[in-house]
Order: structure tokens, then C-alpha cells, then sequence
């Protein structure tokens, strides 16, 4: 790697420079206030979120992980049930569905990287449950195709959102479909947490409650009702997202100034790039193109000291640990191809104008453009 010259994927160390000084207020204002847990911060979190997905419920979790998970659990999902869920995403996403008792069915993803619910239609069996619609990448879905799925088919649809916090489409925000959401903090995020966070938003007040309980070891009423866990978020926590929160329209515009100028640099070159639509149609959690070229591409931007990552280079059906827990698939091998062409470029808000041209540069040179 370069010694003279790098390009960091994610970068907590320019985020402090710029914003540093209201994170400090905004810790010592909590720590002298006293109350590190259930303060004030996290109900105050709570709604904030759940205005932002137009939902009237949120419950704030440990990590986004918890909250998928819960989601599930409040929603009816268990033993006996099966979960669609696309083949392409995170590890958490059927890491949620095995805690919950489920049987994952994996689904392959349509050429925008989501489930494709054609051959979801196919999977359905007498055992399905419910549908986990993953926004990957920071773009979402068509929320009333996901929607009309769920309905003629009478499955409880669980939309994963850790990736596509303040996205938008059709006039609906991610956050607000199906009958419970699901947003991750964690540093990768577009919000990132000092650590990790989730949140599940819904309008269902039976939801909300089973979530309270489950996150306080399932306390309810002055008792304890349920089997539940310790998945509190932190005062500290959620105060420091308040604050990521108010530079979040900003952040946005950044991020987006530079997925143009990566797609303007490689849109003519042997690569697919992610569609840019309206201000909020992605947020570019990730800037994921698609190319045979990856891993030589991969190796040019590393030895020019530009930091990339590949999500995901798996699919989650040949997960070593499936091996041990029943499951189908309904396959067409699309998952599996994306699995070797994806690659992220650098796409926070900190980037210089000098670091993005430099990535675009020495891509379009490796990709003999």
C-alpha cells in the first residue's frame, strides 16, 4: 500500500475533526446528567427515528442484528415457520431468522441485488411465514411491489433497512414498509453509532411492546413475562446519533456529489454502475460496481493505497454454519455471479475532491479505460 497517499473506506478520525467538538458537549452534557441508561436521549431517539420512516413506533436495540431478530419474534415468526429472504446479503440477515427458530428459504436476487419475487412466488409453501426484504446498498426496493407480495400471498413482510436510513422511493421512506423495519448504527452505517445500535420502527403497538419487552429481559408491568434479552442502547449512544442526525441531509449531498462523479469516471468502461435517480432514491450506503474485472481491479486501487471491500463475496446458503440447520433454496445462480463481480469503492463524506479523482483515475486505468 502507498505510504504517500491513502484513501480510507471509512474514516471516525475526519467525522471527530469536523464534528468533534458538539459530540464532546453533547457526551458531557449526558454524563453530567447521570442517567447513562433509559435517559432521556433514547426516547428522544426513539421518535426522532421513527418521524424519519413515518412510523409511529421505534424501539432503539443494541445492534441492528437485535432489532431484526426481535422484529421477527414480535411479528409471530418461530419454530415451525420458513422466512424468503434474498440469497445476496449480510450474514445478520439469516443469523435473525435462525435466532427466531425459522427456516430460512433463500431466494436469488434480481439484477438490482434484491430478491426477486418471481421466484419468491415459487418458494412459497405451506409453512411460509413471512418475508425479510433486505435494501441493500442503500437503495431500496419498490415498497408497494414488496407490499402487494406480502398481501395476495398473506405473508408478514419484515423490511431490512441497516443499509438505506433516509432513503426514499415513490413518496414511501425506507423505514416504513411492511409491518415492522429494522436500521443498524454500526460504523459502516450511514449513521454510524459509537459502536453499534438498531432500531425497529412499526405502527403496530403489539409489536412495539413485545420489542420493549424483549430488549429489557421481558420486563412489562413490574414483572417479568417473558424470555427476553439485556439489547439496551446507551444514553451516550443515542445522544451521539441525535447529533449524526442533524448533519445527515448534508452528509447525503456529499456522498451523492461523489457517486456522480464515480459513475460519470466509469460509466463508459467495462463495469456496471448503481443508479443515481432522486436525491433520496440511494443513499449510497455503498458504491457497489459490478464488473468480471473485480479482483484485478481490487488489486490496482490497494496498491495505490485506496481501501475497497467486496459486499459480499458470499452467498448465504454455502455459509459454512448452514450446514447444521434445514433450509431450501430456489436458485438461478445470479447471487452466486454477483458474489464475484461486486466491489466498494471509498463513498463516505470526508473524501477530498483530490482522493475521489485518484480512485477514478487509477480505476479507469486498471479497467483499460
Amino acid at each position: 500500500m502507498s505510504e504517500l497517499f491513502h484513501v480510507p473506506f471509512v474514516s471516525a478520525d475526519r467525522e471527530f475533526e469536523e464534528i468533534g467538538q458538539e459530540l464532546l458537549a453533547t457526551i458531557e452534557s449526558v454524563l453530567r446528567g447521570g442517567q447513562i441508561l433509559n435517559g432521556e436521549p433514547v426516547y428522544q431517539l426513539e421518535n426522532a427515528l421513527a418521524v424519519l420512516g413515518g412510523r409511529k413506533y421505534g424501539r432503539v436495540v443494541n445492534s441492528g442484528t437485535d432489532a431484526l431478530y426481535f422484529a421477527l419474534v414480535a411479528a409471530g415468526v418461530g419454530e415451525g415457520d420458513e422466512v424468503l429472504l434474498g440469497d445476496l446479503s449480510f450474514v445478520a440477515t439469516v443469523d435473525a431468522i435462525l435466532r427466531a427458530g425459522a427456516t430460512p428459504v433463500f431466494v436469488d436476487v434480481d439484477d438490482d441485488c434484491t430478491v426477486d419475487l418471481d421466484l419468491a412466488a415459487e418458494a412459497l409453501g405451506p409453512r411460509t411465514k413471512a418475508l425479510v426484504a433486505v435494501q441493500l446498498y442503500g437503495r431500496m426496493t419498490d415498497p408497494y411491489l414488496l407490499e402487494r407480495f406480502a398481501r395476495e400471498n398473506g405473508l408478514l413482510l419484515i423490511e431490512d433497512a441497516a443499509q438505506s436510513l433516509g432513503a426514499a422511493v415513490s413518496g414511501r421512506r425506507s423505514g416504513s414498509v411492511g409491518v415492522a423495519s429494522c436500521h443498524s448504527f454500526d460504523p459502516m452505517k450511514v449513521i454510524p453509532a459509537p459502536g453499534t445500535g438498531g432500531v425497529v420502527l412499526t405502527d403496530d403497538p403489539d409489536i412495539a411492546e413485545r420489542v420493549e419487552q424483549l430488549r429489557r429481559w421481558g420486563f412489562s408491568g413490574g414483572d417479568f413475562v417473558r424470555l427476553g434479552h439485556n439489547s439496551q442502547m446507551s444514553s451516550l449512544t443515542a445522544a451521539v446519533i441525535q447529533v449524526k442526525l442533524k448533519h445527515e441531509e448534508r452528509w447525503l449531498k456529499r456522498r451523492r456529489t461523489i457517486a456522480s462523479t464515480y459513475s460519470a469516471g466509469f460509466d463508459d468502461g467495462p463495469c456496471r454502475v448503481p443508479e443515481h435517480g432522486e436525491l433520496r432514491e440511494n443513499v449510497y450506503h455503498k458504491y457497489v460496481l459490478r464488473t468480471s474485472r473485480r479482483d484485478a481491479l481490487a488489486a490496482a486501487l490497494r496498491a495505490a493505497g485506496i481501501e475497497t471491500h467486496v459486499h459480499y463475496p458470499y452467498v448465504l446458503h454455502e455459509l459454512p454454519f448452514m450446514e447444521r440447520y434445514p433450509n431450501r433454496l430456489i436458485d438461478r445462480g445470479r447471487a452466486k455471479r454477483l458474489t464475484k463481480e461486486v466491489i466498494s469503492l471509498p463513498i463516505h463524506p470526508f473524501l477530498t475532491d483530490q482522493e475521489v479523482d485518484r480512485v477514478v483515475t487509477t480505476a479507469r486505468k486498471a479497467l483499460d479505460v
